[in-house]
């Protein structure tokens, strides 16, 4: 059942970007994932990583297929078959945080999932942005364009902006995980983070 939740919270993680703009998902699709690697194994935790990766990269890399098919005049099954191999390599990321954060971070608290998962996220963003050539498509930030997070792209940039997505996933998790201190902890953080952001969107940093 978990392994399912994975594959479908990637799924609807591009339903956060453009053309659809439910800039809520962003949030709530790796609160999931978060939530499933809790007390995952290494291994496990991995796997759910990478149909979190196939789900979120085969839809969201989906016009890949039309690249090649329609305007390369790739045979459609050739066609598929890489985009396949090319979603299959892209869904290691989000398999390696998962195996790094079980690994390394065995008995997961508070700090885990609201600084810790989210520093590993953002890592391997940054990675994919640049190792091979790069590849930075569907970075937690670029969803948050008309959002109150917005307001710290001009000084800490997308990959800033993707922290606190992260960060804000993991302040879920953490009210999914104690619900009585929901509105004593997580909640007030929350609620900082996202009040801050929107007085910084309210400042013209650059003319």
């Amino acid at each position: 059942m978990a392994d399912a939740v994975a594959f479908i919270a990637g799924l609807s993680l591009p339903l956060a970007f453009s053309p659809f703009d439910l800039f809520p998902f962003a949030i709530i699709c790796p609160a999931l994932l978060f939530l499933i690697w809790q007390a995952a194994s290494p291994g496990r935790a991995a796997f759910r990583g990478f149909l979190f990766g196939l789900g979120m990269f085969g839809l969201g890399v989906s016009w890949v297929y039309v690249s090649l098919h329609q305007y390369g005049n790739m045979p459609a099954p050739l066609a598929g078959f890489a985009v396949f191999l090319f979603v299959a390599g892209l869904s290691i990321y989000p398999a390696l945080v998962g195996w790094l954060q079980a690994k390394f971070f065995p008995n997961p608290g508070a700090w885990h999932f609201i600084l810790v998962i989210p520093a590993l996220w953002v890592f391997s963003e940054w990675t994919r942005g640049w190792f091979l050539t790069g590849f930075p498509w569907l970075h937690l930030g670029y969803s948050q364009v008309a959002t109150p997070l917005a307001g710290y792209a001009a000084w800490l940039g997308v990959y800033g902006v993707s922290f606190l997505c992260a960060v804000s996933a993991g302040l879920l998790v953490e009210g999914m995980r104690a619900p009585a201190k929901f509105f004593r902890r997580p909640l007030p953080l929350l609620v900082l983070i996202w009040l801050a952001g929107w007085i910084a969107g309210q400042v013209e940093w650059t003319r």
